[in-house]
């Protein structure tokens, strides 16, 4: 039948072919889509993958910012601190040596006592002034007594000269209490430690470092908050954190 009607047993076979080539194009389409989603990962075919870590960049937290911020400010101050205390060290080391030479000039008249005498005495009222301006640094103003203490000494000793030398350290000593004084009197948002010895850490967490422990009554100069933790500067440029219940005039 299929002989006498020729078109019909062509029409069948191309039916018969499409059935075949139908499953087996389904196929080889699947393998070249797996192909080329496979080619696309290969080559990092954006929207297909997510793109590779990139190691150089490091994803901070507010917290590690601050701890960077904190840790470069300390050793700011630090160098700053260093800094002036060598400056202090050769002014008094330029004391010392016109101490020196006064004494060796062999000034021991009544005029080198009176002038030792009324340095004493004008540095004896600095000091009481500059206490009640910083009573916060009882161990300075001590040390400043100190100091007047030794220049009786030397007076009593004739040695004006070198008294007038621990005459020159104690004014140092009572105009720095006045400029932290001042210092304090003028910024705004001062706060006061309470506690008799508080930590001053080096994150708003008790188990961070302690960089320095602030005394009852110490200034500190409020900068940022982390509650219940308050990030904060002393008068002598220390940066670090305190608990806020440890610290009064909020």
């Amino acid at each position: 039948m299929c002989a006498l009607f020729p078109s019909l047993r062509d029409s069948k076979f191309r039916a018969e072919s499409r059935r075949v080539a139908i499953p087996m194009a389904g196929r080889r389409i699947g393998r070249i889509s797996a192909l080329a989603l496979v080619l696309a990962l290969a080559a990092g075919c954006p929207g297909c993958t997510t793109p590779p870590p990139n190691d150089d960049l490091v994803c901070e937290t507010p917290e590690s910012v601050m701890k960077q911020y904190l840790y470069r400010r300390v050793e700011t101050d630090r160098a700053a601190r260093l800094g002036r205390r060598i400056e202090q060290l050769s002014a008094d080391l330029a004391e010392a040596e016109a101490a020196l030479a006064r004494g060796e000039s062999g000034l021991r008249g009544e005029h080198s006592r009176a002038a030792a005498v009324s340095s004493l005495a004008e540095a004896r009222i600095q000091v009481e002034r500059a206490a009640k301006l910083a009573p916060w640094r009882p161990l300075v103003v001590a040390e400043a007594h100190a100091k007047l203490n030794d220049a009786r000494k030397q007076i009593e000793a004739s040695h004006f000269g070198a008294a007038l030398f621990f005459v020159y350290r104690a004014q140092r000593l009572a105009a720095d209490l006045e400029a932290e004084a001042e210092k304090v009197g003028r910024t705004p948002g001062t706060r006061f430690v309470a506690g008799r010895r508080v930590n001053l850490r080096a994150g708003p967490s008790s188990s961070e470092p302690v960089l320095t422990i602030l005394e009852e009554g110490m200034p500190v100069f409020p900068e940022s908050r982390q509650q219940p933790w308050v990030l904060v500067r002393t008068a002598g440029g220390a940066v670090g954190w305190v608990h806020g219940t440890l610290l009064t005039g909020d």
